[in-house]
């Protein structure tokens, strides 16, 4: 839907449309409240300092990689966080992110680092709001049934790894079963 966005004939950049902001140290408190770093999800806190949003790593071997959090999260001190400027769905400015080659946009050649300032530098060719709407239209049946999809894999997962030693250890008996 939007081909030419990172073309050369630009009339923006990223800073017109998404607002970044820098994560901070990681409370220590546990809850089920994602803390998210430059690789992903880190650990679980009773705090969120963003949400609806996308975090992209800020420092290291995974500067520039980027999450989707369609809830409440922490966005730790390795990572930046990108909300739309209009406040509406992510979903947009994930796949834009994405699709923008951030992990060789870095200072740095040992320690690589991103920066609000080399984010909001990338030029745009700035999309029409109506394509945007109908992107986000498309976009969040599906994404939603990756979130459904990913939540039974993990619950499968749970179940299996619970049954595995009874089944090894003989505690549990499945020869009954017709499979």
């Amino acid at each position: 839907m939007f081909p030419d966005i990172f073309s050369l004939n630009t009339d923006a950049t990223l800073q017109d449309l998404i607002v970044f902001a820098n994560g901070k140290k990681r409370p220590k408190t546990i809850g089920n409240i994602p803390v998210y770093g430059g690789n992903g999800i880190l650990a679980y806190t009773d705090k969120s300092n963003a949400d609806n949003c996308v975090i992209i790593g800020r420092v290291g071997a995974y500067c520039g990689n980027t999450f989707l959090c369609l809830d409440k999260c922490w966005t730790s001190d390795n990572a930046i966080q990108a909300k739309n400027r209009t406040g509406s769905s992510p979903l947009f400015i994930y796949y834009l992110l994405r699709n923008a080659s951030l992990s060789s946009r870095h200072i740095g050649t040992g320690q690589p680092l991103m920066t609000q300032a080399i984010l909001n530098a990338i030029p745009i060719k700035y999309p029409v709001e109506e394509k945007i709407s109908a992107f986000i239209e498309t976009c969040s049946p599906i994404h939603k049934m990756i979130s459904g999809n990913r939540q039974q894999n993990e619950s499968l997962a749970s179940i299996r790894d619970s049954m595995l030693p009874k089944l090894m250890s003989g505690e549990m008996d499945v020869s009954e079963l017709n499979l």
